[in-house]
């Protein structure tokens, strides 16, 4: 379709038919149909065509146009994916109405047609620019005039804007409002062209279980980028195991472990058959894990599991040589966050974890009162900064949290691959 430069203002929302919404706990935010749950003010006009919310807006009207959810929300998780094709726009959330020709008061996240402050927090007739990024922060994985995927995070006063997968803005206890409206916004004396599609929801009242807004194994979610890793010298002293710890292989023997029939030789012990797990059951603690894949070409799968449940992952993932998703990359925690760097070394060499992780808490009940957390380095660069996890690690699928012991074993994953292993020790905490 040709746009005609007479089109001053077009906003376009197409509903999902997809049946993933329960899978994951989203749903959508508008039927498709009608304009069920929302109310326009006055500055904008909307109807729904063909499946699509539709709202236009001379460029004389100096009112932003705005599309008010007549649901308030509190804690959620929202995503959407957009096309700004001319101007500049926003989603509002908690915001509340006021007499103003603003109409509302509150936090949007920015849409720029240009990329300009995209993700952005703006506090409308409040304190202005909150987060305001640059263009040159967001123009690596900002699409200009196609599609973009954005989730706004918001639990408690923190809140967090990713635009493809990226974290564009983020708040910790901040003083803003804590429930409010949603809003669609017609931004006054522009002429523009913004398509909204995929609009989902995720409500989290009263919870403290962590929910993540990218879709598992979403082979669109951005690969990290490729890092210097720091050098096995520079990484000899902290490898070194502390006052305390319990050295689970020094290189001669497998008496810490149970379970499978690996190899031990050279200092190095090697899969064979089934996992290995540890004899002494861990919670809080430090873990130092030394591993190569032997064999260049193989995508030495496996993975390191705090407490039986919790996956770190083991990849070749050097230069991204074996293809996978962003959260099966190496040191991935495996199918929630991706690292935020990709530090591997090359086949043949040895990789270095440090992991400290802290186990879930549960009330008598069983009822979630923390959530685990990682921090992580591979070899020596950060990778993961005290992350909450969301449950025990599943393939395809993120389960929430039962129950369990204090402390379970470690162990290591044989996923038929050959990995080779050295240098394991832990830290109680």
């Amino acid at each position: 379709m040709n746009w005609k430069p007479t089109i001053l203002l077009l906003f376009v929302f197409v509903i999902s038919g997809s049946p993933s919404f329960a899978a994951d706990g989203f749903l959508p935010l508008f039927d498709g149909k009608t304009l069920q749950g929302w109310n326009p003010l006055p500055g904008g006009t909307w109807e729904v065509v063909d499946g699509a919310i539709v709202g236009s807006q001379e460029k004389t009207e100096k009112r932003h146009g705005i599309l008010l959810s007549e649901k308030q929300y509190g804690d959620f998780v929202v995503r959407m994916k957009y096309k700004s094709l001319e101007g500049n726009s926003g989603f509002y959330f908690r915001v509340k109405k006021v007499d103003h020709v603003v109409t509302v008061k509150g936090f949007q996240a920015e849409i720029n047609a240009e990329g300009e402050h995209v993700g952005g927090l703006y506090e409308t007739l409040g304190r202005s620019w909150v987060v305001k990024p640059k263009l040159e922060q967001t123009k690596g994985f900002y699409k200009q005039k196609d599609w973009n995927e954005m989730t706004v995070t918001a639990v408690g006063g923190n809140v967090t804007v990713r635009v493809n997968g990226h974290i564009t803005a983020k708040l910790k206890d901040d003083p803003g409002f804590r429930k409010g409206y949603f809003g669609l916004q017609l931004h006054g004396k522009q002429k523009m062209h913004v398509l909204f599609k995929d609009i989902e929801i995720k409500e989290l009242a009263d919870s403290v279980q962590p929910v993540i807004s990218e879709k598992i194994h979403d082979v669109t979610r951005p690969l990290p980028e490729i890092v210097k890793p720091k050098s096995l010298k520079s990484l000899a002293d902290s490898g070194k195991p502390p006052q305390g710890a319990v050295v689970l292989f020094d290189g001669t023997n497998l008496d810490q472990w149970q379970g499978g029939r690996w190899l031990v030789k050279e200092g190095v012990m090697e899969t064979l058959e089934g996992n290995l797990k540890t004899k002494q059951a861990f919670g809080d603690c430090k873990v130092h894990v030394e591993w190569r894949i032997p064999d260049a070409e193989s995508h030495g799968n496996s993975g390191v599991y705090l407490m039986s449940l919790y996956e770190v992952q083991i990849f070749n993932s050097h230069n991204n040589h074996s293809k996978i998703y962003a959260d099966g990359q190496a040191a991935a925690i495996y199918g929630q966050y991706p690292p935020l760097v990709n530090a591997c070394r090359g086949p043949g060499e040895w990789e270095v974890f440090d992991i400290t992780f802290h186990r879930p808490h549960f009330d008598k009940a069983g009822k979630l009162t923390k959530p685990a957390t990682i921090s992580m380095t591979h070899n020596g660069i950060v990778v993961h900064d005290a992350v909450e996890l969301t449950g025990p690690t599943d393939h395809t699928k993120r389960p929430p949290y039962k129950k369990h012991a204090d402390k379970l074993p470690l162990f290591l994953q044989n996923h038929g691959d050959k990995l080779q292993f050295r240098n394991i020790w832990i830290l109680e905490l």
